[in-house]
C-alpha cells in the first residue's frame, strides 16, 4: 500500500527572468539598451567629475551629447527618437545640460542626422564621425546662440565654444568602437 501524505510538498519556484516571459530576442535587446545606458553613464561621470576640473581658455568637454548621437547613429530612426527624447531629459535632470532647450537639440539633432545617415550614407566609421561632427558643431552653436539670447554669456565667447567641440570630438572616435560593439547584440536593427 502507498503512503499517504498528510501534506502536499512545496511547489518549485521557477527564476525570476522566466517569470517576466522575455523571448532570448527581447532579453538581448533590454541588454543592448542597458549598456548603452551603461555607456552614457559613464561617460556622464567622466564630463563632470573628471574632466570638468581641465579647462582650456574657459572651455570643457560634453560627452554625454556625443554619446548620444553615436548611438542614436546606429540604431533606426523610431529607436533612436525615443533613446534621444528620454536620454536628454536623464541629462537635463542630472544638471549637466544648458538648460531646457537641450532636450529639444539633441532630440531633433538625432532624428536629423539618423535620417539623413540612413537615406544618404553607408553605415560605417566614416559616416558616423561625419553625422558626429556635424551635431556637435550645431548643438553646441545652438545653446550659445540660446545663451546669448538670454544673456547668460557674451558674443566674444564664440572662440570658448569651437574649442569644446573640439575637445568634444576627440572622444568621438574612441566611443565609436564601443558603441558599435554594443550596437551588434541581438542582431542588426534594420538592414542596409
Amino acid at each position: 500500500m502507498a503512503k499517504k501524505y498528510e501534506f502536499k510538498p512545496d511547489r518549485q519556484t521557477p527564476a525570476v527572468l522566466s517569470k517576466l516571459f522575455l523571448t532570448p530576442t527581447q532579453r538581448k535587446s533590454v541588454l543592448k539598451w542597458g549598456l548603452y545606458s551603461l555607456v552614457l553613464l559613464v561617460l556622464s561621470v567622466l564630463q563632470d567629475v573628471l574632466l570638468c576640473k581641465f579647462r582650456i581658455n574657459g572651455a570643457t568637454t560634453e560627452l554625454v551629447p556625443c554619446g548620444i548621437f553615436l548611438i542614436c547613429l546606429m540604431e533606426d530612426l523610431e529607436r533612436s527618437s525615443i533613446f534621444s527624447l528620454c536620454a536628454a531629459c536623464i541629462y537635463l535632470f542630472s544638471g549637466s545640460a544648458a538648460g531646457y532647450h537641450s532636450i529639444v537639440l539633441i532630440t531633433v539633432l538625432c532624428v536629423g542626422i539618423c535620417i539623413f545617415r540612413q537615406n544618404y550614407l553607408r553605415k560605417g566609421f566614416s559616416a558616423s564621425m561625419l553625422c558626429t561632427v556635424f551635431a556637435v558643431f550645431v548643438y553646441e552653436l545652438s545653446v550659445f546662440v540660446v545663451a546669448v539670447f538670454l544673456g547668460q554669456t557674451a558674443l566674444p565667447r564664440i572662440g570658448s565654444i569651437c574649442i569644446t567641440a573640439l575637445l568634444t570630438l576627440l572622444s568621438a572616435p574612441i566611443l565609436y568602437p564601443i558603441v558599435n560593439l554594443i550596437s551588434t547584440i541581438g542582431g542588426q536593427a534594420w538592414k542596409e
